[in-house]
């Protein structure tokens, strides 16, 4: 699969998840005297955390996720959400989309003062729309980033003959297009002998238009691709429309640069290849936006819920600086200090200062997704499981088997968990990034840092015995046994006692296990113990 149409995947199932969960085209919009539940508590959630001029992330779609479910539960009025945006990407304005048709308390959204790009979309999601007096709302056309920079997604209609129609009989059309072509052929097979040059000439022309006509095909297969994109991201639109009574034709014109408006039929006149965008009196008078609206208070008085108890809902500042974990760059650095710190620690004894660093590092990168909404509890539970299952493999079991490869997987599974499985290619950009630079750290602290270390110090011999100073190695002694083959008597695991000529001696394996009464054989001398090894029998 070809990164275009990974890219074009990865748009289209915000889209056709928008599609499903958005109300049918038929459905009608809801009368204001019964938007509002008379049983719900005389209580508005109002959000501000929207209102600074900036894209839209999926940071903040997972702190409205958070809002909404509380107003669910808390069963208020409705849920003011006030945003001011210049746009961002496409994809994740269509999941703020699914996040509020979700939603059983009623969402209004309102422009202080700019909707623009993805924000006019997710304003179309919402139950009412309000706008500042001074504010805009459109250009939602769509772009993708290409080799040759940003580019609209939207392609122009063809024009055939710059729109004009030949004057000649359609007969008359067909025989020169059918002399032209015979031409064409005659003039590429004639060929004047004695000229080899001609040949190559003619080969090369060949290849020219054998590439021409395969980048055709490449941009006949791009222009598919984009169309099946806009003719979903065309219907959502439609529906969301269509939900509060909203005209398709000038919703369209927000995101179709071709889509052209009539005074006459639509109120208002839009002949430029550009994407609409309208004034708040223009949104209003097309009944693009139900309200203009000087401030919350103006907006909750038309409304009707002057009455009700405003409750400013916004993230508090641990809120603020657990979401300030989960930025890509800072995730990035908790994981590769997190990933050091626990190997430093298995190459040094005991359990001191890099341990402690890299498993508060760690908890650090789960508590941010975790407080953001990204995921639940799961994933940091899945990696600590992971952690212990991977410290009994390096500290109690010999080898390394079944047990460190399930928590290595563990391991790696909590982490994209704890992005979110929906955001994978967020989540495999961060890990693969830091585990390469964790894994170049790890060789270089290995190599240059990790032997020059006082740590290191304890665990490997600085003296030197020197023969001239009368010391001598011992001599090696049962080197006869070399050879010869035994019984284990206690199983070796891998250390035990093995009778060999009716002698008991200290012994080991290599790593693997021998029970008792097993024939075994002495391969090596290790000091005064005996490496052995299992007779295979018949």
């Amino acid at each position: 699969m070809t990164i275009r149409k990974i890219l074009f995947f990865r748009l289209l199932l915000p889209v056709l998840t928008a599609i499903f969960l958005c109300p049918a085209g038929n459905a009608k919009r809801i009368p204001d005297s019964e938007l509002f539940n008379s049983k719900a508590n005389d209580v508005v959630y109002f959000v501000p955390q929207f209102s600074n001029f900036k894209e839209i992330s999926h940071r903040d779609m997972l702190f409205l996720k958070k809002v909404m479910r509380k107003a669910d539960r808390k069963n208020v009025k409705a849920v003011i959400v006030e945003l001011d945006t210049p746009g961002g990407e496409v994809n994740v304005a269509l999941k703020y989309v699914s996040l509020m048709a979700k939603s059983e308390v009623p969402i209004i959204v309102y422009l202080n003062p700019q909707g623009i790009s993805a924000g006019m979309i997710i304003a179309m999601a919402a139950d009412r729309i309000a706008i500042n007096p001074n504010g805009v709302i459109g250009d939602a056309m769509p772009l993708q980033l290409g080799v040759g920079g940003v580019k609209p997604i939207t392609d122009e209609p063809e024009k055939k003959n710059d729109g004009k129609k030949s004057d000649k009989p359609e007969k008359e059309q067909k025989a020169e297009k059918k002399t032209d072509g015979e031409k064409k052929k005659t003039d590429e097979t004639k060929k004047p002998a004695g000229h080899p040059d001609i040949d190559k000439i003619l080969k090369e022309l060949k290849k020219l238009r054998e590439e021409k006509k395969s980048n055709n095909q490449s941009e006949k297969e791009k222009k598919l691709v984009n169309q099946k994109f806009l003719t979903v991201f065309f219907k959502v639109l439609q529906v969301l429309a269509e939900k509060n009574d909203r005209p398709v034709r000038v919703v369209r014109a927000m995101a179709d640069p071709y889509q052209r408006l009539t005074l006459k039929k639509d109120g208002i006149e839009h002949t430029k290849d550009s994407p609409l965008t309208l004034s708040a009196e223009e949104a209003k008078k097309l009944h693009v936006v139900d309200y203009i609206a000087r401030n919350k208070h103006d907006l909750l008085s038309q409304l009707g819920l002057g009455n009700c108890e405003v409750q400013v809902v916004e993230k508090n500042a641990l809120e603020q600086v657990l979401a300030f974990l989960t930025y890509p760059a800072l995730a990035s650095a908790l994981l590769i200090l997190g990933f050091l710190g626990l190997y430093v620690e298995i190459k040094t004894p005991g359990f001191g200062v890099p341990g402690t660093l890299g498993i508060v590092a760690l908890t650090l990168f789960f508590l941010g997704h975790t407080a953001s909404g990204a995921s639940d509890w799961g994933p940091i539970v899945i990696f600590f499981v992971g952690l212990f299952l991977l410290a009994m493999e390096v500290f109690v079991i010999p080898g390394f088997g079944i047990v460190g490869i399930l928590g290595i997987t563990c391991m790696i599974v909590s982490l994209f968990g704890a992005f979110g499985f929906e955001n994978f290619t967020e989540a495999a950009h961060v890990i693969g990034i830091s585990l390469l630079v964790a894994l170049v750290l790890m060789i270089f602290l290995t190599i240059y840092v990790l032997p020059k270390s006082s740590l290191f110090k304890h665990l490997r011999l600085e003296t030197v015995q020197q023969r001239s100073k009368g010391y001598s190695a011992p001599h090696q002694e049962h080197s006869e046994l070399i050879g010869r083959t035994g019984i284990a008597h206690t199983p070796l695991r891998p250390t035990g006692v093995v009778i060999i000529d009716e002698q008991r001696y200290d012994a080991a394996t290599e790593g693997d296990f021998i029970e008792k009464d097993e024939t075994v054989e002495a391969v090596a001398l290790n000091g005064f113990q005996i490496k052995v090894k299992k007779v295979q029998q018949g």
